[in-house]
């Protein structure tokens, strides 16, 4: 049995990493005396997991958790004892406890991410025509660079499934994410600038992952969450 919660990572917290974020989810947990899971072995440490990693200076609306339990907890209580632990920045949105232990788990689920970048064209008509045009491209090649391995093209029209802005007039994407391939959200700025080559740089705290979703597994083509009904009942 497992709980599964939705979380933000702020702005004021944009700056720690992936493990860090990791650890400080451990350390409110136990402080919390929730009672998750521990692996075996000389070094026990709770079996806890985190949704695809947010790069270094970017906040996220909507991440998501999974924790092993020893024993059931209400998704209510859950949220609100591990908020009195968990340092200003980070806030546990929601939870639901799953009793099966045959969910998927959110590396392998979730396949769409959603970026909001804000704009860096100063005229909103210009930057509405780049979005139209970056649209009505078939394809759109890009070099992806790799660290210790040659760099690769790949198509990146093919990864991002919905272009627009918002009313806010900031610039939206929804992208492939996860195991089955994903888009970094520098690369976002890298097809743009095939279209618009003197697009300026946008650097990565200009970046907001609003939202991780599961599409493949809907069938109507809707955008699940991970903690949706359909995603928690699968088997």
């Amino acid at each position: 049995m497992m709980i599964r919660a939705g979380f933000a990572k702020k702005k004021r917290l944009r700056y720690i990493s992936h493990l860090e974020l990791l650890d400080t989810m451990r350390r409110a947990i136990r402080r919390a005396d929730i009672p998750g899971e521990y692996s075996r072995g000389y070094n026990p440490t709770l079996n806890l997991s985190l949704s695809q990693p947010l790069p270094v200076g970017m906040p996220g609306g909507s991440e998501y958790l999974d924790l092993n339990l020893k024993e059931r907890i209400d998704g209510e209580k859950f949220v609100q004892d591990l908020n009195l632990y968990l340092p200003a920045g980070i806030e546990i949105l929601r939870a639901k406890f799953v009793g099966h232990d045959n969910l998927k788990s959110l590396q392998a689920l979730v396949d769409r991410a959603r970026y909001i970048i804000d704009p860096p064209l100063k005229d909103e008509e210009r930057g509405r025509d780049l979005l139209q045009a970056f649209a009505a491209k078939d394809e759109l090649i890009i070099t992806r660079k790799r660290r210790n391995k040659e760099d690769r093209d790949y198509d990146l029209r093919s990864m991002v499934h919905e272009i627009k802005m918002t009313p806010e007039g900031r610039w939206s994407f929804l992208v492939s994410t996860g195991s089955r391939g994903h888009v970094r959200p520098q690369e976002i700025l890298q097809g743009l600038r095939k279209i618009e080559s003197e697009l300026p740089e946008v650097p990565i705290v200009n970046f907001y992952r609003e939202g991780m979703y599961v599409s493949h597994m809907s069938q109507d083509d809707e955008l699940l969450t991970p903690l949706a009904e359909e995603i928690l009942e699968e088997r």
